[in-house]
């Protein structure tokens, strides 16, 4: 018996202008498949087929208005892989010649033999089942591709962009592949060049493949719309692949701008007095290195000013922590106002502050000190109303450590202390070996 499986799923256009044979074929295939449109003529069938879109046609040559030959060469013109069969009483060279430059598929000799004409539709529509699922399977991965909420896009080696999913056009606020073209013409224009950018002057093709070859196919990107808006930035974990087969690269996008504000978040909150918003203790002394680095290349000065308030324990016994934490707040508020934005301030600690002033001596440091010292003594604060400081202030010398250099400030705090508080000390000592 012979086999049909898979007849069922095609459909075909059977162009015969004879109406007895037509018919006869029309119920031969109607026991095997209901999917069957018939037409009398070349034009009739082109109208058919451009309506209906059958998976393969069947057609005799000879008929009035168009011949299968024209009516062929129009189909292949429209849907070059449309299989065509030619039903023919023809067998000279001119008319096979002819068939070949149509495009035709298969012929067969007339009277048709309707068994061996199904055996050669089922041999054709093995291809064009295959074809169908390919473009089934295709359209659901586009559907995939175009709800993943990463930015995906192909580019070949031309830097030509030749696919982007539905969330990066709309990031991009692009209506389309052709609307992206016009406004943008190269993804590179979506890119944002920072200082560190490995993409920074290249061609993706360029940095794509040493992405690949290096290895180091996950890198942060920086991106935004082509807007004049700067604040719309985003930063992306970027995922580079080569797409197999094809000369094209395939880029995921993957949006971490969160994470990367958080990260920053958490870096600046590492280095900050969580109270008085300016430098801790460990970034203060991050600072000193640098600035101690720079007097030694540069012979450049540096002082520091270390300052404590005093008698500040009475302040949070009497009136609460508080109080007292809105006295410190207070103060870096005076002292922002006083120093320069060069110099460096920090909380060293409890109701110590340190400010590091480069490009200045002893004398110059102690003559801010003073200005702060009486700033903060003059101020009317809430609740407590007075508070004052004393200061200590020393400057670097080239026999000096970190170490050396803070504590000669602090000793000079403590003999601003031991005169009785709420004024300002410089460090003579002369030379100071920090003490073990």
């Amino acid at each position: 018996m012979m086999k049909t499986e898979g007849f069922t799923d095609i459909s075909i256009l059977y162009v015969e202008d004879e109406s007895a044979i037509r018919e006869g074929l029309n119920r031969f295939f109607q026991r095997r498949s209901g999917r069957i449109t018939l037409a009398a003529n070349g034009a009739e069938g082109l109208e058919f087929f451009q309506s209906v879109h059958p998976d393969i046609v069947v057609t005799d040559i000879r008929m009035p208005v168009m011949d299968g030959l024209t009516m062929a060469k129009k189909i292949k013109e429209i849907s070059p892989d449309t299989p065509i069969i030619i039903t023919t009483g023809h067998n000279d060279e001119e008319f096979l010649l002819k068939a070949i430059d149509v495009g035709v598929d298969k012929y067969i000799k007339k009277p048709v033999d309707f068994r061996a004409l199904i055996d050669v539709i089922m041999n054709l529509s093995a291809a064009v089942i295959l074809k169908k699922e390919m473009a089934q399977h295709l359209v659901f991965l586009r559907e995939v591709m175009d709800l993943n909420p990463n930015f995906l896009a192909t580019v070949d080696d031309n830097d030509r962009c030749t696919y982007l999913n539905d969330s990066f056009l709309s990031f991009l606020k692009c209506t389309g592949l052709e609307d992206f073209g016009l406004r943008y013409g190269s993804l590179e224009k979506a890119f944002v060049d920072k200082d560190d950018s490995f993409y920074a002057g290249k061609k993706i093709s360029e940095w794509a493949e040493t992405a690949v070859n290096d290895r180091q196919t996950t890198r942060m990107v920086v991106m935004k719309p082509d807007t004049s808006d700067d604040d719309n930035e985003s930063t992306f974990m970027l995922t580079v692949k080569r797409v197999p087969a094809k000369n094209e690269w395939l880029l995921s996008f993957a949006d971490v701008t969160h994470l990367e504000a958080e990260k920053q978040l958490y870096r600046i909150l590492s280095l900050q007095d969580p109270l008085t918003k300016v430098y801790n203790r460990k970034k203060f002394f991050d600072e000193i290195d640098k600035e101690i680095d720079r007097v030694r290349r540069y012979g450049q000065k540096l002082a520091l000013i270390m300052m404590d308030a005093d008698y500040f324990k009475n302040i949070n016994d009497v009136y609460g922590h508080t109080v007292g934490d809105k006295v410190l707040i207070e103060l870096t508020e005076i002292i922002r106002k006083v120093i320069r934005k060069t110099d460096v301030l920090a909380r060293y600690g409890g109701e110590e502050f340190a400010v590091l002033m480069p490009g200045t001596d002893a004398k110059g440091a102690f003559e801010i000190a003073d200005r702060l010292r009486m700033a903060i003594a003059g101020n009317v604060f809430p609740v407590c109303k007075e508070v004052t400081c004393s200061f200590g202030v020393a400057d670097f010398a080239l026999t000096d450590t970190i170490d050396s250099f803070v504590q000669k400030a602090d000793i000079a705090l403590y003999e601003a202390k031991g005169k009785g508080r709420n004024n300002a000390q410089m460090f003579t000592g002369g030379s100071f070996e920090c003490q073990p």
